[in-house]
């Protein structure tokens, strides 16, 4: 049916719309179109993609489906792949927009549970004269969360100090889902998190367990995650801590190492049945005290205390350069002579005299030396008899600081040129390059002291 012979049918009858039963789990809106002679009902049917998530934010592919009493069809196109346009269409949504055959939902904060967009499609003004026609209205329930669930790669670190990478699975009510990983740069928002001996890393975005074990209750650690539009639709990750890492008790200085103090001892943990090394290191200087849990079972810890790296020397001043030689002084001379028949030439000569010669450059300066690097600290050991088979699991080191590296000389000006002239001066000579400064030595190891208590 072609849009003049639509219009006229629009424009002359008087409608009476109804809704029929129906059509699988397409509800159909008919509108009847009645003429003098006979009954002419045009049936118009809105149909959307249903594989789209219907949720805040989301586009929805849309159709619409009309019928003649002779069992004429036609579509809309795009998802309908039919031929026909959408600008014989008014289309109105109450919780978001339409355009160019997709309906756009509004984005929301709301739990949608329940709800429904509401689309009316009406017919547009036509330029016979008449008036917007109701065609249908349909109403197109949102999905809504059913449920959700936290994600892991299956890689997941379980000691103190570990990272978990995660993310949450939200699933709808039509079985469909969609998972969001946390990273640094998106953030989970909808979400609310209550962290047990976890917090989110700023560097990675990623679940991180506390490094200090004191903050650790009974070996497990945890997160739950909940929605932040109804908070009883939530999700609970636990983890059991093994403590097996090789972990890293690095503490470095700006000059020479800080002295630490290592306090080591063995107990028994009956709640996942392994035998670990309590470990506290305590730096005096920065107050602080580092706490550890080793499993003798796979675990170890490497603890050093390191001096700082000594000082680049300054690189050395370039030396300036010659400033050139004047140029020599013109002269000019004219000559006036008679003729013997009594005119006169005039002779212009012109000379310059001898130019000056260029300076010489200045001299590089010396770069400066390196400075010395800062001695590593002394670290004491102090372990009860229990830990004796497992010391060799405890690796301390003393790290001295290296050497600055010695400035760089600076390079020697170049000689000024010599002035133009006759002759012209002598170019000046360049300046001496600086010696390069000597490189800084580096720091001495400090004591590793281990004594039995």
């Amino acid at each position: 049916m072609n849009a003049l012979y639509l219009a006229v049918l629009l424009t002359a009858a008087t409608p009476g719309p109804k809704l029929t039963a129906t059509h699988g789990s397409q509800p159909v809106a008919t509108s009847a179109v009645t003429g003098k002679k006979d009954t002419l009902v045009q049936q118009f049917r809105l149909r959307y993609d249903h594989t789209v998530l219907r949720i805040p934010g989301q586009s929805i592919p849309v159709g619409i489906l009309t019928r003649t009493a002779k069992k004429v069809t036609a579509n809309t196109k795009g998802y309908l792949q039919g031929d026909q346009g959408w600008s014989k269409y008014k289309v109105e949504v109450q919780g978001g927009s339409f355009s160019n055959g997709k309906i756009r939902i509004a984005k929301s904060t709301q739990y949608q549970k329940g709800d429904s967009l509401t689309v009316s499609v009406y017919t547009r003004k036509w330029f016979l004269g008449g008036k917007d026609k109701w065609l249908l209205t349909k109403k197109i329930p949102y999905d809504y969360e059913d449920s959700i669930s936290i994600l892991t790669t299956g890689n997941i670190g379980r000691a103190p100090g570990g990272h978990v990478q995660f993310g949450i699975r939200t699933w709808y009510d039509n079985h469909q889902f969609a998972d969001r990983w946390a990273t640094k740069k998106k953030k989970l928002t909808g979400f609310v998190f209550a962290f047990d001996g976890t917090h989110l890393a700023k560097s990675k975005g990623d679940l991180t367990i506390e490094a200090d074990p004191d903050k650790i209750s009974h070996d497990q650690v945890g997160l739950t995650a909940m929605l932040a539009k109804d908070s009883v639709i939530r999700d609970t990750l636990r983890i059991q801590l093994d403590y097996i890492a090789a972990y890293q008790c690095k503490v470095a200085a700006g000059g020479d190492g800080h002295d630490l103090r290592v306090s080591a001892d063995v107990y028994d943990d009956s709640l996942i049945h392994a035998r670990l090394l309590r470990i506290d290191v305590s730096d005096s200087v920065a107050k602080k005290t580092y706490h550890y849990r080793v499993n003798t079972n796979g675990g170890s810890i490497s603890i050093s205390s390191a001096g700082g790296n000594g000082l680049d020397g300054r690189d050395g001043l370039d030396g300036a350069s010659g400033n050139p030689g004047s140029d020599g002084a013109v002269s000019v001379d004219v000559e006036t002579t008679t003729g013997p028949d009594g005119t006169v030439q005039t002779t212009t000569n012109t000379t310059q005299g001898p130019g000056g010669d260029g300076s010489p450059g200045g001299n590089g300066e010396d770069g400066e030396e390196g400075g010395s690097g800062g001695n590593g600290g002394n670290i004491f050991i102090r372990y009860t008899p229990a830990v004796t088979p497992y010391l060799s699991l405890i690796k301390a080191l003393s790290i001295p600081g290296n050497g600055g590296s010695g400035g760089r000389g600076g390079q020697g000006g170049s000689g000024g040129t010599g002035g133009s002239g006759n002759p012209s001066g002598m170019n000046g000579s360049d300046g001496m390059p600086g010696h390069d400064g000597t490189d800084g030595a580096a720091g001495h190891k400090g004591k590793v002291v281990l004594t039995a208590i």
